[in-house]
């Protein structure tokens, strides 16, 4: 078994994951499946069954799965479990697709819902999902919260955390004693990235010459540059484009806290990497945030859309310093149930009950 993977191959090799396209990785989904092949899976067997593209060209790459995995399915005698990796919306009911070819040659399934915004689908889907749910042999969700919920639709569900690597430390460079913070992920309304720069706009003669917010990721680029120009907020938010490994190490290092000001999440891998950084949190209460960072204790929460308790937030870390070492460390050391051996122990144990 190579050095630093954590499931061999004897088990790994007998498990078909299906997912979106992951390498170069963008996006929480894409993160996971990279971390699984480069730190869990001795053997990772992979069909990709959608990218960030537009609607036929997903639907050319789905059909192509579809028929890569019936091929997989004949020619490999060794896979027994298909591991579903989906959200809401489009994405669930493309796998509901590779649901019924796993189930066609009977395999077992294990469904991981990944979206933040699967209970609002639910709702508004409720029998397609509830039927589809039914014929999964294991559910697996990304926090205590979500097994709760999935508990009080009739689904038994199983928390496996979100795999981060160990992290790679460095002295940052820039020393300006500025609170550098970090905003990172898509760059769309339901982010909160919007109400983050309104509130900066609104309290910009206060923290001009005391923070830097540095924004990395994509979406809606051309908005959030005609937004940063428009609100004068040239001189404390710095737009880094999309955040690639060596790029993200970097920021990691500098920043000292982590702002997102979401509406809808599941478990952003986003804050645990940040977490292992030391960096404190900033985050609306929403998913399975809560389950991680404890208000007052190793961050500050508020429920999305609260621009003035987002304001306050910040303004807490300007005006205590100390906070920022405090909170960092405990941060850092509640994190050791995401590392790779750990989430591996719990894939396999699911893993060796299916087959």
């Amino acid at each position: 078994m190579e050095d630093g993977i954590w499931m061999n191959k004897d088990l790994s090799s007998r498990v078909l994951t299906i997912g979106c396209k992951y390498s170069p990785p963008r996006g929480g989904i894409a993160q996971v499946l990279w971390n699984y092949d480069n730190y869990i899976f001795e053997d990772f067997k992979f069909i990709e069954n959608s990218r960030k593209s537009n609607g036929i060209i997903n639907m050319l790459i789905a059909l192509w799965a579809v028929i890569k995995m019936i091929a997989n399915l004949v020619i490999d005698k060794e896979i027994k479990i298909v591991h579903i990796h989906t959200a809401s919306e489009v994405s669930f009911l493309r796998s509901t697709i590779f649901l019924k070819v796993a189930k066609c040659f009977r395999k077992k399934v294990v469904m991981h819902i990944h979206g933040g915004g699967f209970e609002k689908y639910y709702k508004s889907h409720t029998s397609f999902v509830t039927k589809n749910l039914k014929r999964c042999d294991k559910i697996i969700t990304l926090s205590q919260d979500w097994v709760d919920f999935y508990a009080s639709i009739g689904f038994a569900s199983t928390c496996v955390e979100n795999v981060i690597p160990e992290p790679v430390i460095k002295e940052s460079a820039e020393i300006d004693g500025l609170v550098h913070m970090l905003f990172m992920g898509l760059i769309i309304e339901r982010k909160g990235i919007y109400d983050l720069l309104d509130v900066l706009a609104a309290h910009i003669q206060e923290f001009e010459g005391k923070i830097m917010l540095h924004i990395g990721g994509n979406g809606e680029v051309d908005e959030l540059k005609h937004r940063i120009k428009s609100q004068g907020l040239e001189n404390i938010v710095k737009f880094e484009g999309w955040v690639g490994d060596d790029k993200k190490i970097e920021l990691l290092n500098l920043c000292d806290v982590f702002v997102l000001p979401s509406y809808v999440e599941g478990l952003p891998l986003s804050i645990l990497e940040a977490m292992y950084y030391n960096m404190d949190i900033v985050s609306s209460r929403v998913g399975g945030i809560p389950s991680l960072v404890k208000d007052g204790h190793n961050g500050v929460l508020f429920d999305p859309g609260d621009k003035e308790a987002l304001y306050n937030a910040i303004k807490l870390f300007i005006d205590n310093k100390l906070l920022l070492n405090e909170m960092g460390k405990v941060n850092s050391e509640m994190v050791v149930g995401f590392f790779p051996r750990n989430v591996a122990k719990k894939l396999a144990e699911i893993y060796k009950q299916l087959l």
